[in-house]
């Protein structure tokens, strides 16, 4: 399906609550997390973010909207690596994503949001989606496989999977940059909402996450390999939601497409989106947040 962004798509300022907390497990560094609770939830949404994302009141109000219309906990943490406290990744983990493997960071990732449902008090959930953006993509899918011991994962749910076209850094950052110059087009489809622009205001004055060099190459090559493929390959699926924006660099076409082809010949449903107009960004569209969240996650649940 195709999608155009509508800003009538807009409307009140999302209510649910929205928790910040910074989180110490055992022996690692330390890492904020969001939890947005609606008033009756009815399930889990793991949402892991793309790189470079500070939890301010950006991320707030996508997470307050996510959970407003899913009905759904969403949990949200910053990445290991990429965080306002600065701490590196570990040099094991490093090591591993020096050679494009993700799984131990990914695991390291999980070790926060285990931490986040406690602090949180989210229970192991009987219905849970999961959805990742970019870089969160990778992460997402890496995870599945512990998390479907949490409980029953109903969706997969990627935007944007860059992790699917085998490159090297340089050209990973030669489209890195083709689709930042794509996000005034993107941001500008927020003016039509004084309180998604008064977010965006904000955010703006919050400290952005910081990492080092040696870590932006090891995430650098994991994120040049096709291990999302791999990945996705290696599990059951009971749904799956693609969506790429059409002019979108980092997300390149022929790959999308044989993921979506790979899908297809299991059996898997679930939309597979286009956002016409918009590269990699997209997900700075509030318009079309809202638009993919219906799009993606609007399936019918199970009864009990």
């Amino acid at each position: 399906m195709n999608l155009w962004v509508d800003p009538r798509s807009l409307h009140s300022r999302p209510t649910s609550p929205v928790r910040q907390h910074t989180l110490r497990p055992s022996g690692l560094a330390p890492l904020d997390a969001l939890i947005a609770t609606p008033p009756d939830p009815v399930g889990v949404l793991l949402y892991f973010p793309g790189f470079n994302t500070p939890l301010g009141p950006w991320e707030i109000a996508k997470c307050a909207h996510l959970a407003d219309a899913t009905s759904l906990t969403v949990v949200l943490t910053e990445i290991p690596g990429m965080s306002r406290f600065a701490d590196p990744i570990p040099k094991a983990v490093r090591k591993d994503m020096l050679t494009g493997r993700v799984e131990s960071w990914a695991d390291l990732n999980l070790s926060y949001i285990d931490a986040a449902m406690r602090v949180g008090e989210v229970r192991n959930p009987e219905y849970m989606q999961v959805l990742g953006y970019s870089t969160g993509c990778s992460l997402a899918v890496a995870s599945l496989p512990v998390l479907a011991e949490w409980g029953p994962i109903e969706g997969l749910n990627l935007v944007e999977p860059v992790a699917i076209s085998q490159r090297n850094v340089a050209s990973l950052q030669a489209h890195n940059l083709a689709d930042w110059g794509r996000m005034g087009s993107v941001l500008a489809t927020n003016r039509g909402s004084d309180w998604v622009m008064s977010a965006r205001r904000r955010q703006r004055r919050e400290p952005s996450v910081k990492y080092s060099a040696v870590d932006l190459v090891a995430i650098g090559q994991v994120l040049s390999s096709q291990g999302l493929l791999a990945g996705v390959d290696a599990v059951e699926l009971a749904r799956c939601s693609l969506v790429r924006g059409a002019r979108s660099s980092l997300c390149r076409r022929p790959d999308y497409d044989k993921l979506d082809a790979s899908l297809s010949a299991r059996g898997v449903p679930g939309p597979t989106i286009t956002v016409e107009g918009m590269g990699h960004q997209l997900w700075h569209s509030f318009p079309i947040v809202v638009q993919l969240t219906k799009a993606m996650l609007d399936a019918p649940r199970p009864t009990a």
